[in-house]
């Protein structure tokens, strides 16, 4: 006797309420639209109020810039141009979904910079608290730590230190532009016409059409998949070792470094090492000890580094980069 169909599963829905704060960040103009456009609809309809936090202006884009303005060389005022005609069809798109220009906060960062913003210091991690300070989110909606854009990872640290500093204790919901959708926990609830309103706010990011217009249509016409982000601080923080999965090591040792963010109770701890080299290393003023079990990183660092609240880690390719596209994304310490 045949066997009766599988009941479909049903994914957890998103749930906002009149009163609540809904900060989305998103790395790059067009971000915001592609992986958030229904939530952003579906938040206001809520009642709740929302806040669109653009790290960059996507100045860094020069494959369009070259197609669209018949140039090949793009020095700085060229890409200061392209920039703002970014951050113009960001607030155009943002229009559509239903918010006003001043709901949109730009930053202005480098685009392809945010890896070495993250590593350079704490200015970043400063502005984002404050953002966080005076927004008072109750709900953050970031990029996942995985997304294979060097970008997308480095703001999802940069948030995760800036929550930590702020001792904010938000709702924390991921999502994915590349590298597939984040596996589904969490759907928004179904409703008519936000697919299409989506769809006219993509039609805003002109500059990003011209040469992607299939592969973005396709990315926005996926239907919205979150995750629920770790909760940064929760207990007592990770037990010693340090621990990180971050897959097989490449081949070519020498092209890539070992970039490590260690949040303590003291600051932050950030250090930049060569791959092929594990043992006693001083990063800082910190002592730590690498070691490395086939794709598992383990790390230990000295007992007078203070307390670790939580770390990540990543390989990272050295510049100069032909493709923008990480093959080793962030990972986070666990136990």
């Amino acid at each position: 006797m045949p066997s009766a169909p599988a009941m479909p599963m049903t994914m957890p829905s998103i749930h906002f309420a009149a009163g609540d704060r809904v900060l989305v960040a998103a790395p790059h103009p067009d971000d915001e639209t592609l992986a958030c456009g229904e939530l952003i609809q579906f938040a206001r309809a809520c009642g709740a109020r929302v806040r669109v936090l653009l790290a960059s202006d996507g100045d860094n884009n020069p494959w369009p810039q070259r197609w669209l303005e018949q140039r090949l060389w793009i020095g700085a005022a060229a890409r200061t141009r392209w920039g703002a005609r970014r951050r113009g069809e960001a607030l155009a798109a943002a229009a559509v979904l239903g918010l006003e220009a001043a709901q949109v906060r730009c930053l202005g960062w480098p685009d392809q910079g945010l890896t070495a913003g993250l590593m350079a210091g704490d200015a970043g991690v400063t502005v984002l608290a404050d953002e966080l300070d005076g927004f008072a989110p109750s709900h953050l909606v970031m990029p996942a730590l995985d997304d294979r854009h060097p970008d997308h990872g480095a703001l999802h640290v940069a948030l995760e230190l800036a929550l930590l500093r702020s001792g904010r204790t938000c709702r924390r919901i991921c999502y994915r532009v590349h590298g597939g959708a984040v596996a589904g926990e969490l759907a928004l609830p179904p409703a008519v016409g936000r697919q299409q309103r989506k769809q006219a706010a993509l039609a805003c990011h002109r500059s990003q059409l011209a040469l992607s217009r299939g592969r973005l249509l396709a990315l926005a016409q996926r239907p919205e998949r979150f995750a629920r982000g770790d909760e940064p601080g929760a207990g007592r923080g990770p037990a010693l070792p340090l621990v990180f999965r971050i897959g097989a090591l490449p081949a070519l040792h020498a092209r890539h470094d070992l970039l490590l963010v260690l949040a303590t109770a003291a600051g932050v701890v950030r250090a930049r090492l060569p791959l092929g080299w594990f043992g006693q290393r001083v990063a800082g003023t910190a002592q730590l000890d690498l070691r490395c079990d086939g794709d598992t990183l383990h790390l230990t660092p000295a007992a007078t580094l203070p307390a670790i609240r939580a770390g990540w880690a990543k390989l990272h390719r050295r510049e100069p980069r032909w493709v923008v596209f990480d093959r080793h994304c962030w990972q986070r310490a666990r136990n």
